[in-house]
């Protein structure tokens, strides 16, 4: 019988559980409440029976998340519903393709550090992963050379995600044609993990266009950049058939289906993405400027790059002997969660941090007098 464990960074925070009052590594964009989210059409709820829910997904949803997509991309090829599936999650969504795409003796192309499933997951198959190790002192940033070194003729799947978990770090519009090109000359499966792309509050050049390609798939989800993590969707787009019947068996054998409600609310938030998106973008603006002058004035502690795009940044935490512990004495002495990056695939003394919720300023707060507490003692 197989063995299953709980993520690294999972069990870490079930862990430390009965101390955690607020979580300064989280991932997600500031999420609105039922009322907020309802008061952009709450009537399309009042009259929706409480039944199954197709099992590829509801079609109007389906037709939100292509649009929701075709407006953050330069794709050529037109899209339609039936390209998308909808999943209880981006989790589901990456396990239903990896599932689908490969086998034991495969390789795989990942950056590291990654979400910890996109690694765990291929080397629990027997594939074998590839890691691209990002550094700081490249400023996190990744180029076409470090894919093609790592190309042999058992690659089967290149791994993306921008912006990327946990550095913060972004693939261009340049280099996203590049890695297009390079998928199709090695007839690979070219996956990207777009679950931040939305949080672009520097309009940078992140549009792609890998859904050109029959052997692309991108990955969406309603927790990160919409930061509505309690409607439980998450989507797969690809314009493979054989690919998204597998999808469709796969989740047929698990979830079967999501919850009608979620895909209605989901439906709701992106049909008015717009307006969330900018209200969030301009939360993680700000913090990222209060966190820029909190590490000016504790220069000698801290380091960090701000993110290029996306809610997440790795914080270095200087002349300390171990990350974990210092984690673990943050959260018993404050209640404030840090993540150690270890728990991503990054050695060294950094967490993770998270820009994108309104508590930020006041966690802050604590979190100073904590380290000026520590620079006294």
């Amino acid at each position: 019988m197989s063995k299953y464990v709980l993520p690294k960074h999972i069990a870490y925070t079930r862990g430390l559980a009965d101390h955690i009052n607020v979580n300064f590594s989280d991932s997600t964009a500031q999420a609105l409440t039922y009322e907020q989210l309802c008061a952009f059409s709450l009537d399309d709820l009042n009259s929706m029976p409480l039944s199954y829910s197709p099992v590829q997904g509801d079609v109007l949803l389906r037709e939100s998340i292509i649009n929701f997509h075709q407006n953050l991309n330069c794709h050529r090829q037109t899209l339609k519903a039936d390209n998308a599936v909808t999943f209880c999650g981006a989790q589901e969504a990456l396990s239903a393709i990896y599932q689908s795409l490969l086998a034991a003796g495969d390789e795989i192309i990942v950056l590291t550090p990654s979400y910890p499933s996109l690694v765990a997951m291929a080397k629990s198959m027997g594939v074998v992963v590839k890691e691209i190790a990002l550094s700081a002192d490249n400023h996190w940033q990744v180029s076409i050379a470090d894919f093609t070194r790592l190309m042999t003729e058992k690659t089967r799947l290149i791994v993306l995600n921008s912006p990327h978990n946990p550095t913060g770090s972004i693939i261009d519009s340049a280099l996203a044609d590049q890695l297009l090109a390079l998928a199709k000359q090695q007839q690979c499966y070219l996956l990207s993990d777009d679950v931040s792309q939305a949080s672009n509050y520097h309009d940078l050049a992140l549009a792609h266009r890998y859904l050109d390609y029959s052997k692309s798939i991108v990955v969406g989800v309603m927790s990160k950049s919409l930061g509505l993590a309690g409607i439980r969707i998450g989507w797969a787009v690809t314009q493979d058939d054989s690919l998204l019947n597998s999808l469709l068996a796969i989740k047929a054998m698990s979830s079967i289906c999501c919850s009608k409600v979620d895909e209605k609310l989901a439906c709701i938030a992106l049909q008015h993405s717009d307006k969330i998106i900018t209200t969030n973008n301009a939360i993680i603006r700000n913090n990222i400027a209060l966190f820029s002058a909190f590490i000016n004035r504790y220069k000698q502690a801290f380091n960090w790059q701000p993110p290029q795009a996306g809610m997440l940044a790795l914080v270095e935490v200087k002349n300390i002997d171990s990350i974990v512990a210092w984690s673990n004495a943050l959260v018993k002495k404050t209640g404030i969660l840090t993540l150690p990056s270890e728990l991503f695939g990054l050695q060294g003394n950094y967490f993770r941090l998270g820009l994108g919720q309104n508590h930020f300023a006041q966690t802050l707060a604590i979190f100073e007098q904590y380290i000026d507490g520590q620079s006294i003692s």
